[in-house]
């Protein structure tokens, strides 16, 4: 999947597509005038690369956990034992084992913390970020 370049005026996104023809849809369903064009091809990241990237989503995904944590106001006890729960999957996080994550995490229950809500969220994020190595 190569890199496309979708556009408007002065708004810009690069996003990733098999196809020009997949990347002009995508830009169809943002509104009328938005333009998509070929921005470069994929080329695999170096060990060292997907490493550093690896690292990155698993830090964003952590941010992303602790925050929906404290938007949800739990208590100090909901927030020891959702973190108990998920003391592997932030191990995993930390030291950027994503396809790991994307493994153990569907074995999570769920619960009034870690509602399917966010269950779902965790994987489709998951799955959008890996995409990209496929």
């Amino acid at each position: 999947m190569d890199y496309y370049k979708i556009y408007k005026d002065q708004w810009s996104l690069i996003k990733q597509f098999a196809t020009l023809e997949d990347a002009q849809a995508f830009a169809d369903t943002l509104g009328t005038g938005y333009i998509a064009e070929f921005y470069k091809a994929y080329t695999a990241p170096t060990i060292q690369e997907r490493l550093i990237m690896d690292l990155e989503f698993g830090s964003s995904l952590i941010y992303v956990f602790v925050e929906d944590n404290r938007i949800m106001d739990i208590t100090s006890e909901q927030s020891e034992a959702v973190l108990v729960k998920f003391r592997d999957v932030l191990a995993f996080a930390q030291t950027g084992a994503i396809t790991s994550i994307q493994t153990y995490l569907p074995l999570i229950p769920t619960d009034e913390v870690f509602t399917q809500e966010r269950k779902d969220k965790y994987s489709q994020m998951i799955n959008d970020y890996l995409v990209q190595f496929n």
